[in-house]
């Protein structure tokens, strides 16, 4: 048995260049572990540049995908100010599997945990998890969304011993813990584990954690880590959790199998509130350790509880006043609520409207607002004058030009947002459409979905839209929705990545970028807060 105070335990973030603001659960196992007495260390992909995000993607054919694009695709896609990403986190790192090498050699761990999200850093994972073979000692178990959505997958990769399936709050230290006695961990709840004969054993489901009784630890972060460019500055942006899961059935997200998998295996409810409570506590801890000036709120639709409740939050929230950024969706909004959230520090906010046409949203997609709702919803955000973003998926199954234009139509009726993020869809495990595309087959069934900033999987027949096309239209996207009608023609030329295309393009995003925020250089750039 190892002394608690002798065990080393790595916890691996392969995690999307540049993806910002710090991992919630990894700071949530950092703070568990540390609480076992454990000596706890952090391997964090996040400043190297990206390779992963682009597999499967000819990058030359994409044209404005190429292997900077993560570290400036807001800057690319016009969904934000210009900012220099290497003056503002340094250099990016290259070798990051020697340097995870080095890491396993100079901290020696007992046991390496690793996190991740979908499936886009999965070979990250699997590439991380061979640098891991040659270290046969070394115990590892693999938890995150992935895992859970998709355990048959991930624990058929030949260097996998152990796999989290669902929360890791309880599951994580009860491995280490088995590791620390030399116990053989084949019988913990939540994990699906390959016995010393390669027997695949699947133990059964934990029950639900309550989210009251955990805060993060984000100590093991660097500190370029928690800068975070929102709306013209730049901030020391730390996360939190209000509340998990989400209460809407989007088929374009995995969030809604969550609900589904906890029903059905009797884990309990997975959407849990936190209370205001333990929110007072954590926030208090955070205001004594970190030095922040911005609260970044990871919840999927924030304002989606009940008027009491989040007026509870506000007037918890009055004792700190951080500005602050949250998502949510249109329904969820009202004028008290806007004022309220103003009156605490609500900074700026992201809304889905993801696609144009009422029935496409209503049929395709489980979101039932109607284009109505959207606009009356915009005009108070505008009235209130709220910055927010609003965010597009395109390249969904079944959609056409057409019905990408409707989208067009609509963003330009709403008009009062200062950003937009146009995402092309990912068939992430676990999402509704993802099936929906294999079951047209349009999709292979074991097809690895890469990054949503990479070329398109599907292989949709025209009239649908095709991977190249959607290319086209995401970088063009603010220039339709912004630019007179006058400019379409000029635009659809922009949409091809030829030499005539790209100069139309540059063209047309430096008219954007001067519209939008004026001729002054020093303006047009990002500057820090406070």
């Amino acid at each position: 048995m190892i002394k608690r105070n002798d065990f080393r335990a790595l916890i691996a973030y392969p995690n999307l260049s540049l993806a910002l603001t710090p991992s919630y659960a990894i700071g949530l196992w950092t703070s568990i572990l540390k609480e076992q007495k454990y000596d706890v260390a952090l391997f964090d992909s996040t400043s190297y540049e990206p390779v992963y995000e682009y597999i499967g993607t000819d990058t030359k054919e994409a044209g404005s995908v190429d292997v900077t694009a993560s570290a400036t695709r807001a800057n690319k896609l016009m969904a934000s100010r210009k900012f220099d990403p290497i003056k503002l986190f340094g250099e990016l790192k290259t070798d990051l599997l020697g340097d995870f090498t080095r890491k396993l050699d100079d901290f020696d761990p007992h046991v390496v945990i690793f996190s991740t999200v979908v499936e886009d850093t999965w070979p990250l994972v699997q590439d991380m998890l061979k640098v891991l073979s040659d270290y046969p000692k070394i115990k590892s178990i693999v938890g995150g969304v992935f895992p859970t959505m998709a355990p048959d997958v991930a624990i058929s990769d030949d260097n996998i011993q152990c796999l989290a399936v669902g929360e890791g709050e309880e599951t994580i230290p009860e491995f280490c813990e088995a590791v620390r006695k030399s116990i053989p961990a084949t019988n913990i709840k939540g994990t699906r584990v390959k016995d010393k004969d390669g027997k695949i054993i699947s133990n059964g489901p934990r029950m639900l954690v309550n989210v009251n009784d955990y805060i993060p630890d984000f100590s093991l972060f660097d500190k370029n880590r928690f800068l975070r460019p929102l709306g013209a500055k730049i901030w020391n942006a730390m996360p939190i959790e209000t509340y998990r899961g989400c209460p809407y059935q989007c088929t374009f997200c995995n969030s809604p199998a969550q609900v589904v998998i906890a029903k059905e295996k009797q884990q309990g409810i997975y959407t849990r509130r936190k209370s205001m409570d333990t929110l007072r506590r954590e926030l208090d801890v955070m205001v004594e350790r970190y030095d922040f000036n911005f609260l970044y709120i990871n919840d999927d639709a924030f304002m989606a509880r009940p008027k009491s409740e989040l007026a509870e939050f506000v007037e918890m929230y009055k004792d700190y006043k951080l500005p602050f950024w949250c998502q949510t969706r249109f329904e969820d909004i009202d004028e008290d609520k806007i004022e309220w959230c103003q009156e605490v520090g609500l900074y700026r906010m992201s809304f889905g409207l993801e696609h144009g046409n009422e029935e496409f949203r209503r049929k395709r997609l489980l979101r039932r607002m109607t284009n109505e709702l959207i606009l009356e919803k915009a005009k108070i955000l505008g009235d209130y004058k709220v910055p927010y973003s609003l965010n597009i998926i395109i390249g969904m199954p079944y959609e056409t030009r057409e019905l990408v234009f409707e989208t067009i139509r609509l963003a330009k009726k709403v008009g009062t947002f200062d950003s937009l993020a146009v995402n092309i869809f990912a068939p992430y495990r676990g999402t509704v459409l993802r099936e929906k595309a294999i079951a047209e087959g349009w999709l292979e069934p074991n097809k690895q979905a890469t990054s949503f900033i990479s070329k398109s999987i599907l292989e949709m027949p025209p009239p649908y839209l095709q991977p190249q096309e959607m290319l086209g239209i995401q970088r063009v996207f603010p220039l339709y929705v912004t630019l007179p009608k006058s400019y379409w023609p000029k635009i659809k030329q922009a949409e091809n990545f030829d030499t005539t295309g790209n100069k139309i393009f540059d063209e047309l995003s430096q008219k954007y970028y001067l519209d939008k925020y004026g001729t002054d250089e020093a303006e047009r750039m990002l500057t820090y807060a406070g």
